[in-house]
């Protein structure tokens, strides 16, 4: 890899990291659903000069939704009612883990016992972390919930997307999982 594109992948990672600390900060002034619009009015300045996806309107407006509501909704919510925007940057991860799940449970794709392996590593720090948190338990708690909802819409959402292609959730998301993991 060029350093060039080496530079680029961690201007993503430190712009995507930074991005739920603004989120957070977004919420002192926005309600969890203003907050939402506001990032979709933005986003939403693409289409003056971004031609239209080669995709259904179905599918198009399919995943409007489920990311608008399913995960920055969800999201947003999450954060305002207790949980680190740190945090969230890392549990939202998690959605590596629920594909997989549900790739099982849906396609019948069966992970590998490498990826059962890293997965349960996973979890077993997701809940390590938990056990560290402080603050009010039932704000707290309603948020880990909300986030957990959020994941699951991603992750389902993925999959339901793959039946509009011919890609594998399952290994992408797994094996994009293991740089996080070996953190």
């Amino acid at each position: 890899m060029r350093p060039f594109h080496m530079l680029l992948a961690v201007l993503v990672a430190v712009v995507w990291g930074v991005a739920f600390v603004v989120s957070k900060i977004g919420l002192e002034s926005f309600t969890p659903p203003q907050l939402t619009a506001l990032r979709f009015l933005v986003a939403a300045a693409g289409v003056l000069w971004l031609p239209r996806p080669a995709v259904s309107w179905k599918a198009v407006v399919f995943i409007g939704f489920t990311v608008f509501t399913g995960q920055f909704l969800l999201q947003f919510f999450g954060i305002a009612f207790g949980m680190p925007a740190g945090l969230t940057a890392f549990v939202v991860q998690s959605q590596a883990l629920f594909t997989v799940v549900f790739a099982a449970l849906m396609f019948g794709d069966r992970p590998s016992s490498q990826q059962i392996i890293g997965m349960s590593v996973a979890l077993v720090g997701l809940f390590v972390i938990g056990l560290t948190l402080s603050g009010s338990v039932p704000a707290l708690a309603f948020g880990v919930i909300v986030l957990f909802v959020r994941i699951d819409t991603v992750s389902l959402r993925s999959l339901i997307w793959r039946g509009l292609s011919d890609r594998r959730p399952t290994r992408r998301m797994s094996n994009s999982a293991r740089p996080r993991a070996a953190l």
